[in-house]
Parts: structure tokens; C-alpha cells; sequence
């Protein structure tokens, strides 16, 4: 087509052109990883794996690390993208063949296979297929919400009660903690709930945040959010911030200090910073980093009510005669990772265990073999391993080279590499060629915990009981169809 370096010769109607061009070629690019996802898990998840579908970390999980670490995303996104993959593949070929020429988006197969997802008769669903794919591209420019009514009234006039309803909403409720653009020292909450439920909630707080005097400096806004605080603590009000002598609001019950909040940082600057507390700074301090959060400065934090512990470097330090590591060998590794050493986790090292590299007793309880990992990745290291399985190698100041089933290496560095490098010191050589294996134990497997039932069952399960609600409901269209 052209040259990115030519795009200032091309007039607005080429750039355009250009972009919907581009547009369908990148359609056609996600079509061709879907499918070569859907082929991998296909494999993983076969015959040969039926023995392991009812552990708790079953083959769908252990393809999803597989696919997340190769592609760059997510555990959960990547098992979400490759059953997508396969319900696209198996379920809707005539939609998929549209898709590999680039004609439909990914956003839109998103929507075509989450709102067929309830349809369970093979002939019914080949019916859906051609249909959608017949009319997918009548659909011209819709909205969202118009292109969800175009599904829903292609499916409803095969399946009624396999349209997607409101009703099922009701088990979607939920609460979730954290996302990936949250600054650090905060963490968003969003839930979804019962319209009845979020309303005495929303009074709740809203009651709360009242509860001061007019002269609080605080938004409502901020307010609202100390009220979810103060809920959260057992609280029924606020502390007033007005700074009045006469408030009558200034003096409240405070919640007990009962929360942990586990922060990395260089002890010159904490003292630096407890000798300034009443003068302005003198420089920008080193950064503090807040295990599951990130980076801020030690100056905004609070660290009258902290308890301060040194991490001190063991160097050359012999092995430890035991299994579990001392408290200062443990928190020496925690403060060295940060995360889960897994490629691509983030789970704080807080809330990790303290894995060896090369298995107890053959490899010591040494910090140059052990490293934090998070209990899916413990369990996916674990009785995931062997030849054809995950396996890896950790050197002496921390780097641990992952090797995966297919043979790829990859490669994750201690978190504290770059904000506090002395943590990542050589801790001495264990091994001077390649580390020990210990040999595979084939009972392993009877102590993976297991599941009350298969993915597989859950699955059909909940497409039965959405089809029998909204058979009791009744299956009505949204509207009328948009084309």
C-alpha cells in the first residue's frame, strides 16, 4: 500500500482509505490468532487430558498461562479469548470465514458469540450461523446497542429462550477490586448489583458522608468514598475535618489499625523524611514501592503507626537447614521480587508463597533458589512440569529463565531491579552447570486440589439454567430488528 514514511504525501481521502484498509487487514490478523489459539487449545485440552479436567488447575487453565505468556495478556483474558476461539470455530464456521477476510471486527465476534451462546441445538446454531452471516453485513454503521438487537432478533426467531435476557443479570452480580489503571496507593471498586441493593447502599453512604459539619473541606465526592471506608471498618460516621474547636463533629470513633499495607523503601530516605516532618523538603526523595499497588513518594505516606523492618542481603550466606525459609530469608525474597515471578503476574509477593526452583531436598532453602510465586502459578510449575511441561532455571541475583511446553524461554526480572538494585546482588552460585532435576513422582497428581465439577459441566450448566429462567420469564424480543 504505502510507506509510513510517506503518510504527509497522502491526501485525507488516501489516509482514510488507508485506515479501512488497515482495519481489515487487522481483522483478518485477529481471525488467524483466534484460530491458531483454538487449534492449541484444542491439543492441550484433548483426549489425552481428560484424566486432569477435574483438577482445580485443569488443562483450560494451563493452555490460558501458556497462550497469556506467548501473547502478552492476561491469564483470565487469554482463557476468554481461546474458548471465544473455539465456540467461533466449532459453533459459527460461517461467521468465522467472514471474520478470516477481514469483513467483521473483533469487538463484533465478541458480541455474536457471547449472544449465541445459549443456543444448544447443532442444527439450530447452523441455522443462527447462516443467518447472521447472511445479514452481518446489512447491518451498515449501528450502535452498540443496535447491533446486540440485530443478534438478539436473529436468534430469537430460531430459539426464544435463547435470547440473552436482563434476568440474568441477577447471577452476574458482583463485587471486583483493583484494575491495572488504578494510581498507586489506590484501588477501584466497581460492583454490580441488584438495583434495590445499590439504592440502600447509595442512601447508606450518601447518610454517612452527611454526618459532618458544613464546614468539612471535603467534596461530597471525597466524602462518598471515606463513607465506603468507614462501612467497610464497622463505622456508621464520619470524623469532621473542618479543624473547629466547637465542631461537634471533630472527635468520632476510628476504626482500630487493623489493615496492612507492606511498602519497600530506602531507609536514609525514611530518615530523612521523620527529621523533616514539619519543614519543607529539601530534595525529591527516593521512591517507596507498595507491594500490589506501585510506586509513590515516602513524603505522602504516613509512617507514625508503621512498624519499620530492615531487609538485610544475605550474600554469601550458607543454605538453611529446613524447608520453610526464616522470616528474614522470606522477606529478603518478597522485597527482591515485588510479584509473582511468573511472566506477565502481577499478584504481590505478600500475598505469594515462597517457591523453590529446584524442588526440596534436592535444591537447598537458599535465596539463589527460591522466589516468589503466586498459588496458580505454585500449582502450574508444580504438577505442570516434566519434559513436555513448564519448567525453570533461577541465577544468582534473581533472573529466572521459564521454559514452556513448546520450548520458548522466558525471561522476568526481580520488581526491584531497577528502583532498589542492591536487593538484587548476587546470593551466591549453587551450581556451576546446568541445576539438578529432581526425577518426576507419578503419584503427584492425587494432590492437586480438584473441582466439584469439570469446566465443561459448570458451563453446561449455566447455559441450562439461563435457557430454563428465561423460559420461565418469558423470551421477548428488545425491539424491533434494526435492518
Amino acid at each position: 500500500m504505502f510507506d509510513i514514511s510517506d503518510l504527509g504525501r497522502l491526501s485525507a481521502a488516501d489516509l482514510i482509505d488507508a485506515a479501512r484498509q488497515w482495519s481489515r487487514e487487522e481483522n483478518a490478523a485477529a481471525a488467524r490468532k483466534m484460530a491458531v489459539m483454538a487449534e492449541l487449545f484444542t491439543r492441550r485440552t484433548g483426549v489425552d487430558a481428560e484424566d486432569r479436567s477435574g483438577w482445580w488447575l485443569d488443562p483450560e487453565a494451563a493452555v490460558a498461562a501458556e497462550v497469556a505468556v506467548a501473547v502478552g495478556v492476561t491469564q483470565g483474558l487469554a482463557l476468554h479469548q481461546t474458548q471465544r476461539a473455539v465456540a467461533l470455530r466449532d459453533r459459527l464456521p460461517r461467521v468465522a470465514a467472514l471474520f478470516a477476510e477481514g469483513l467483521i471486527s473483533d469487538l463484533l465476534i465478541r458480541k455474536i458469540v457471547y449472544r449465541t451462546g445459549l443456543v444448544t441445538d447443532p442444527a439450530v446454531m447452523a441455522e443462527v450461523d447462516a443467518a447472521i452471516a447472511d445479514r452481518v453485513n446489512r447491518w451498515g454503521q449501528l450502535s452498540e446497542k443496535k447491533i446486540e438487537q440485530a443478534i438478539d432478533a436473529t436468534v430469537l426467531s430460531h430459539d426464544p429462550i435463547a435470547v440473552r435476557q436482563v434476568v440474568e443479570s441477577l447471577a452476574g452480580r458482583r463485587v471486583e477490586f483493583g484494575s491495572p489503571s488504578d494510581a498507586p496507593g489506590f484501588t477501584s471498586v466497581w460492583a454490580l448489583l441488584p438495583a434495590a441493593d445499590a439504592t440502600a447502599l447509595e442512601d447508606r453512604l450518601e447518610a454517612i458522608a452527611h454526618t459532618v459539619c458544613a464546614a468539612d473541606p471535603r467534596t461530597l465526592q471525597n466524602r462518598r468514598a471515606d463513607a465506603l471506608s468507614a462501612v467497610g471498618v464497622g463505622l456508621d460516621a464520619l470524623v469532621c475535618q473542618c479543624g473547629l474547636d466547637d465542631c461537634d463533629a471533630a472527635t468520632g470513633p476510628t476504626p482500630s489499625p487493623n489493615t496492612t499495607v507492606y511498602l519497600i523503601a530506602d531507609s536514609e530516605t525514611i530518615d530523612e523524611v521523620e527529621e523533616r516532618v514539619t519543614e519543607e523538603p529539601a530534595r525529591k526523595d527516593k521512591p517507596a514501592l507498595i507491594f500490589g499497588s506501585g510506586v509513590t513518594s515516602v513524603e505522602a505516606l504516613n509512617l507514625t503507626r508503621a512498624r519499620l523492618r530492615q531487609i538485610v542481603h544475605p550474600g554469601d550466606a550458607p543454605s538453611e537447614e529446613r524447608y520453610v525459609p526464616s522470616r528474614a530469608l522470606a522477606e529478603f525474597i518478597r522485597c527482591r521480587d515485588v510479584t509473582c515471578r511468573f511472566p506477565g503476574c502481577d499478584v504481590a509477593a505478600t500475598e505469594a508463597d515462597i517457591d523453590h526452583t529446584v524442588p526440596y531436598p534436592v535444591g537447598p532453602t537458599h535465596a539463589s533458589n527460591l522466589k516468589a510465586l503466586c498459588r496458580f502459578h505454585h500449582l502450574l510449575k508444580t504438577f505442570w512440569a516434566g519434559l513436555e511441561g513448564w519448567h525453570d532455571r533461577q541465577l544468582p541475583d534473581g533472573t529466572v529463565i521459564w521454559t514452556s511446553p513448546t520450548g520458548h524461554e522466558y525471561t522476568t526480572y526481580p520488581g526491584s531491579r531497577d528502583l532498589f538494585p542492591s536487593l538484587c546482588r548476587p546470593t551466591g552460585t549453587l551450581w556451576d552447570a546446568d541445576p539438578p532435576r529432581p526425577p518426576a513422582c507419578e503419584a503427584r497428581g492425587a494432590m492437586m486440589p480438584r473441582r466439584r465439577h469439570t469446566r465443561a459441566q459448570s458451563r453446561a450448566r449455566a447455559v441450562t439454567a439461563a435457557r430454563r429462567l428465561n423460559q420461565r420469564h418469558g423470551a421477548e424480543p428488545h425491539g424491533p430488528p434494526p435492518f
